[in-house]
């Protein structure tokens, strides 16, 4: 019996990035099959079956499994084996929280190496081809190649800042895969796609222009935004698998 609720594609591949150990190929890709709803709601994942569906030994799929269950994906109840978790809205407020603090840190600092030399204008610019990327018609793009850009965005912005601590901690706290685990099975991320194409438009403006303040302002509306549709994202969510679950 399969441990899946749909056909995994490219997800279900265990494919290893340069570096990683299997443990580490295992999380990520065990992560992707939660947020991008290869699980069912709730569902309880055996590490014997994750271990033969991936060929692999119990070894690594438990360190995968443990590791998640410290980032807040999964729980470990006694007798009762791993389970995937919701997110919920303290969770969403307080990493909101923290990314809002780490992408304003993230500009400044990525502006003033503008200013003094140690970036140049192609940095933008590669930032810029992202938001390209994400600027098509929002019925034509997935919501998991819309999820890996946006992050990509981001990203390339809190990289450019040349803090690696700054890095590491935008990185561990997952901000963009909690994005992608509440909006997972709905399609109200559709109607915001040109809103957001907006905001980001106003950030790279901000960084163009050197200027601290405009960025700052762009990125507190930006999330402001983010998070109070996250907010509610969340809330539909729930609720559309509280009515599915009601029909069964």
């Amino acid at each position: 019996m399969s441990i899946l609720v749909r056909s995994p594609g490219d997800l279900g591949d265990l494919v290893g990035k340069p570096g990683e150990t299997l443990a580490e190929t295992l999380r990520r890709t065990l992560l992707d099959m939660i947020v991008f709803g290869y699980f069912e709601r709730g569902a309880r994942l055996y590490p014997e079956k994750l271990a033969e569906h991936f060929n692999v030994s119990l070894t690594p799929v438990r360190e995968a499994l443990m590791r998640l269950a410290a980032e807040g994906f999964i729980e470990v109840i006694q007798r009762r084996g791993y389970h995937i978790r919701d997110p919920d809205a303290k969770q969403v407020l307080d990493l909101w929280q923290v990314r809002l603090a780490i992408e304003l840190m993230a500009g400044e600092l990525m502006i003033e190496r503008l200013k003094d030399g140690t970036l140049d204008g192609t940095a933008i610019d590669r930032i810029e081809e992202v938001q390209r990327r994400l600027e098509v018609d929002p019925q034509a793009i997935s919501h998991k190649d819309r999820h890996e850009q946006n992050a990509s965005f981001h990203h390339q912005i809190v990289e450019l800042s040349g803090n690696v601590l700054l890095l590491s901690t935008y990185r561990g706290i997952q901000m963009q895969v909690l994005n992608a685990w509440i909006q997972r099975g709905i399609e109200s991320w559709r109607g915001r796609h040109a809103s957001e194409a907006v905001e980001h438009r106003a950030i790279l403006a901000a960084l163009r222009d050197r200027n601290p303040n405009d960025y700052a302002k762009a990125v507190r509306a930006h999330l402001g935004r983010s998070l109070k549709d996250a907010l509610a994202d969340l809330k539909a969510r729930n609720l559309i698998e509280e009515l599915a679950q009601s029909r069964t």
